[in-house]
């Protein structure tokens, strides 16, 4: 079978909602996806196979769990969708919104260009997860959910941010500012579980 166009793929409903889906997760599974979507569970692997033939995701197993997470390609698509999104409507929906704190856009512009090279994978992983966490956690709000349902879907990510701090342990020298989103993001998520 021959490999169908990117742009077929996004041109339809279902996928664009499954990659926002996986953005929203960060990391989930197929039949997580396929509650999100509104789907059956074969479209939903068709899409996410189609997404892994154009690397905008890739599949990994932890134990017997098959996981689907974004590429960097695809972090890219997620943004150009927010993009479009904002073009045509001018917001973006609730849940999707970056992080709005008091001018931190420009602080950490400022504070990735004073890091070295070899950190910007740092804190990028770091960046992307804080804003996945707060995304989160606004839709979560906005729709009401109890505290035990924000607590089952914000507790994995401490997983995600003890990776990166191994990571982290794996250099020697991490910079300052680097280590302080680090150490603010995992604060972030503390407190928005234990409130």
């Amino acid at each position: 079978m021959a490999k169908e166009y990117a742009e077929q793929l996004f041109l339809q409903e279902k996928p664009t909602l499954a990659l926002l889906a996986i953005w929203s997760f960060q990391k989930t599974y197929a039949s997580i996806i396929t509650k999100e979507i509104n789907s059956t569970f074969a479209h939903t692997t068709k899409i996410l196979s189609k997404m892994e033939e154009h690397g905008l995701v890739k599949f990994t197993m932890e134990g017997r769990v098959k996981y689907v997470e974004l590429t960097e390609s695809g972090f890219k698509v997620v943004e150009a969708l927010k993009n479009l999104i904002i073009a045509l409507e001018g917001e973006l929906p609730e849940g999707m919104e970056p992080i709005e704190d008091e001018g931190n856009a420009d602080l950490s512009s400022n504070i990735k260009e004073s890091i070295p090279d070899q950190e910007h994978e740092i804190y990028d992983k770091t960046k992307r997860l804080n804003d996945t966490i707060v995304a989160i956690y606004n839709e979560l709000i906005s729709s009401g959910a109890d505290r035990e349902t924000i607590i089952m879907r914000l507790g994995p990510f401490k997983r995600d941010l003890k990776k990166i701090e191994n990571s982290m342990q794996q250099h020697h020298a991490i910079d300052d500012a680097t280590l302080e989103y680090f150490n603010d993001t995992k604060d972030l998520l503390e407190s928005l579980i234990n409130q």
